[in-house]
């Protein structure tokens, strides 16, 4: 019988895995190989994926994403209103086969990383970037790198639980794909590593950053082969026109937060809406969007899909105050709905979008009353559309660098940074820190510490406290309490009364020195040197809660008690065991509780 000469992908993959860990691990130079993989077929997605949404916008409004806006309004009305409800009822259809009923995104991604071991399902995944480019093919108004870092993600994870590496190195090759979709879709490689870092990993680890630096210029080499060189957004240069226009830029980050905390609560109340609107089935749900979606560009065709153009417009300064203040309005509903209605996209570019034109009014405002200290109104809508982007993405540092990448224009770095930082801190004092992790809140899960504040968020008391203590009564003798402080190590005892409910705690310093001599001394009572216990901890209270009273308190332990009866003391939580879980799983978010020389 003739043998079969040509390789399976299992057996492709199979050799592949023993040439790169023929000594049973794997070091630098196998993590530089999968980062390069990783980045240029992550890479090759975006630019598939941002090609694939430019195609489907020509064949349904017959003109490309850059000219969308100008093309769409010369359209007859019924076509501008129908596209969308008919994409609607294709993306309905893609949903059905998706197991959450919607299309997944960075909060995905994040939750991946910390809690699932970077573990993406490639059908979910697979499924998800085919209803997003519907969608933004059809005109939803959302955006493509949310997605497009999703499906980065979930390529990565594939090519990882196909080698069968361990979670350190999933996580680190999770990151690559991360920051490679972010670099090819932006042109932008250094805001691709510094959004893998800080939004996705959560931490700067040498052993981390070098991969992920990799993969992101593996991805922009992709890009600028077949893309060319250019800046999402062509910009002219732009100057700042005194130092005293600082308490404007300032005040334009105040007002920037303003704008994404309005935008972060109607996304809130669309995300908690959609699942109680039971009356229409999910899979018509876009469609009854897309009705809102063609609405709305009847008036503003602008909203239409990413809004590259129109933000190009805002940059340009082309557009006057009253079709920006509309244009802040009719996209921030327009991605409510878009939203509401389980479209596929992201919500960087709307950002982008609500930005700029915040941005760009502020700074026509500015010029009518200090016309001869204030900028262009391009400049403002720069720095608008940095501000907006931190606060609801929560990564000031990687969305600073992609404005400046993306617009190539790095005159206005100390007013980016300004209106940046200070939208970023405000919308997280009055809100929440980022859109993502408030669509992870809406879960049930806190993630916004990463992976170990996680932990103490989730985990209970109960799960961590020990058992093994012990009581004395109030009554029994200094010199059993003596013994029992003794046979344990020191510590603290629990002190109760005679029914066992408990009266406070006793250590060995609470006792003075006679009581350890020969004499009457060591007959006196427990209760004499008894302290309560300012606070008791119950079993389904969170670790996070016990850490902030063992700190407060300066105790070394507490005592737990149940829910039902709150005066009987079932176990001690230790300040060291809460500390050595919190750095067991610090450690593991870092990749270092895990060699990275194993495999699984």
């Amino acid at each position: 019988m003739a043998r079969n000469i040509i390789p399976s992908f299992s057996d492709l993959l199979q050799r592949m895995r023993a040439r790169l860990f023929l000594s049973g691990g794997y070091g630098f130079g196998a993590i530089t190989l999968l980062a390069v993989v990783v980045g240029v077929v992550v890479g090759y997605a975006a630019i598939g994926f941002y090609l694939a949404i430019s195609l489907l916008l020509t064949f349904t409004f017959g003109v490309d994403e850059e000219t969308l806006a100008t093309g769409a309004s010369s359209l007859d009305w019924w076509h501008l209103l129908f596209v969308p409800v008919i994409g609607g009822l294709v993306v309905g259809q893609l949903l059905r086969l998706h197991k959450r009923g919607q299309t997944s995104g960075v909060a995905n991604v994040i939750e991946a990383a910390a809690l699932r071991d970077s573990r993406i399902g490639l059908k979910d995944g697979t499924i998800s970037a085919a209803a997003t480019i519907v969608s933004l093919g059809t005109g939803a108004s959302m955006g493509r790198e949310g997605p497009a870092v999703h499906f980065g993600a979930t390529l990565a994870s594939f090519i990882t639980r196909s080698l069968k590496l361990n979670p350190a190195a999933a996580r680190i090759l999770l990151g690559c794909g991360v920051a490679s979709a972010v670099a090819a879709s932006f042109n932008a490689p250094i805001a691709g590593v510094f959004f893998a870092l800080e939004v996705i990993i959560g931490h700067y680890a040498l052993q981390t950053f070098a991969p992920i630096v990799i993969a992101a210029i593996a991805g922009t080499v992709v890009s600028r082969i077949h893309l060319g060189n250019f800046p999402a957004f062509e910009t002219t240069d732009y100057f700042i026109t005194s130092f005293w226009e600082f308490p404007a830029f300032f005040i334009l980050g105040i007002v920037s937060a303003m704008a994404a905390v309005v935008f972060m609560a109607g996304l809130r109340w669309a995300d908690r809406m959609r699942d109680k609107w039971k009356a229409v089935p999910v899979w018509l749900q876009p469609a009854v969007a897309g009705i809102g979606i063609g609405s709305l560009a009847l008036m503003y065709p602008e909203i239409l899909s990413i809004g590259y153009e129109a933000t190009s417009h805002a940059l340009d300064g082309s557009y006057s105050l009253s079709l920006l203040l509309a244009l802040i309005v009719a996209k921030i509903a327009a991605t409510i709905v878009s939203y509401a209605g389980r479209f596929g996209g992201g919500v960087f570019s709307p950002s982008l979008f609500i930005g700029a034109m915040v941005g760009g009014a502020f700074g026509i405002l500015a010029g009518s009353v200090f016309p001869d200290l204030a900028s262009t109104p391009g400049l403002y809508a720069v720095v608008g559309m940095g501000a907006v982007a931190s606060a609801v993405l929560g990564a000031p540092i990687s969305t600073i660098l992609i404005v400046f990448e993306i617009t190539g224009d790095y005159n206005v770095t100390i007013a980016v940074m300004i209106a940046s930082a200070i939208a970023s801190v405000v919308s997280s004092l009055f809100y929440q820190r980022s859109f993502f992790l408030m669509q992870l809140a809406n879960r049930g899960l806190q993630l916004d510490g990463g992976r170990a504040t996680f932990l103490l968020k989730s985990a209970t008391v109960g799960e961590h406290m020990s058992r093994d203590f012990y009581t004395v009564r109030d009554t029994d003798t200094a010199e059993k309490a003596r013994e029992l402080l003794i046979v344990q190590g020191g510590g603290v005892l629990v002190v109760t009364d005679e029914t066992g409910k408990i009266v406070g705690v006793l250590s060995l310093n609470q006792m003075p020195s006679t009581v350890f001599s020969e004499g009457q001394e060591k007959e006196r009572l427990v209760g004499e040197f008894t302290r309560e216990v300012g606070q008791l901890l119950k079993t389904t209270e969170p670790l996070e809660v016990a850490l902030k009273s063992l700190d407060l308190s300066g105790e070394e332990a507490l005592p737990v008690v149940s829910p039902s009866q709150e005066d009987i003391v079932v176990g001690l939580i230790r300040h060291r065991d809460v500390m050595q879980e919190y750095t067991r799983a610090l450690l593991e978010t870092h990749g270092q509780n895990e060699p990275m020389n194993r495999i699984r």
